[in-house]
């Protein structure tokens, strides 16, 4: 699944500087700029220290939104799933309509395989902001995993109305289209994404295979050198479909 790309965050708003108010918005303007602390250790990829940092954040104000949506993110990107779907679960406490906090939410619970706890995230999310490209993209990498093309597609489609320039959308369609049949479309669809953005390696691997299946082999091996130019990696993968594919 692709990595997902970091959200805005929902942030809650404060009117006014009345005495009343005055003792919460100086928590609140302390925790602000430990967040902000946060975000640079986050950025250095220093993972610990910024979910230190937020912690800190906390202890001044334990309701600021921020603070729980960014460590969230910060305790994904270092492995602690459990710790981030906690941390978007009390965002969402403080800020029941926060979109970002369930799209989140529900790529970490994909990643756990909590696959109806994810579905039902994205379509909060979705409820709340039709827009939202990444969610549309990674539900449709779930549903593509599970077997359930049509809703794939559907997703994929969304996603690149939204977004026509997003090339990994165009490749994983393809993949979508090509498990229903339709290897005409998911060519198209692999054509798209090389010529959005040439320098990736999967749309090639992916046409060249479909290429190989058609009996074209020396224009399929033309897209696997460039695959494998481009990301060595996948050489494996790409040997093994070959293998698959010729000894059928």
């Amino acid at each position: 699944m692709r990595k997902l790309v970091l959200l805005g965050v929902c942030l809650a708003g404060w009117t006014g500087l009345s005495p009343q108010l005055f003792a919460a918005e100086t928590r609140n303007a302390t925790a602000a700029s430990y967040v902000e602390l946060g975000d640079k250790w986050a950025g250095e990829r220093d993972l610990n220290r910024a979910i230190k940092t937020y912690g800190i954040a906390l202890q001044f104000s334990p309701d600021y939104a921020p603070a729980y949506f960014k460590r969230g993110l910060a305790r994904q990107e270092a492995g602690d799933l459990p710790g981030a779907v906690a941390d978007f679960s009390k965002t969402l406490e403080i800020i029941p309509r926060c979109a970002e906090a369930y799209a989140n939410r529900a790529y970490v619970r994909a990643l756990l395989e909590q696959n109806d706890e994810a579905l039902s995230d994205w379509a909060s999310a979705l409820e709340i902001n039709p827009r939202l490209t990444t969610a549309f993209y990674n539900r449709a990498n779930l549903r593509l995993n599970q077997g359930d093309l049509d809703g794939a597609v559907a997703d994929f489609d969304q996603v690149v109305r939204n977004d026509p320039g997003y090339a990994m959308a165009y490749n994983n369609r393809g993949i979508a289209k090509l498990a229903k049949g339709n290897v005409q479309g998911a060519i198209a669809d692999f054509d798209r994404a090389i010529k959005i953005n040439s320098q990736r390696a999967e749309p090639y691997a992916n046409r060249g295979l479909v290429r190989l299946q058609q009996g074209n082999e020396k224009e399929a091996q033309r897209d696997f050198d460039r695959s494998i130019s481009l990301n060595p990696a996948v050489r494996t993968f790409i040997d093994r479909r070959v293998v698959e594919i010729t000894h059928r």
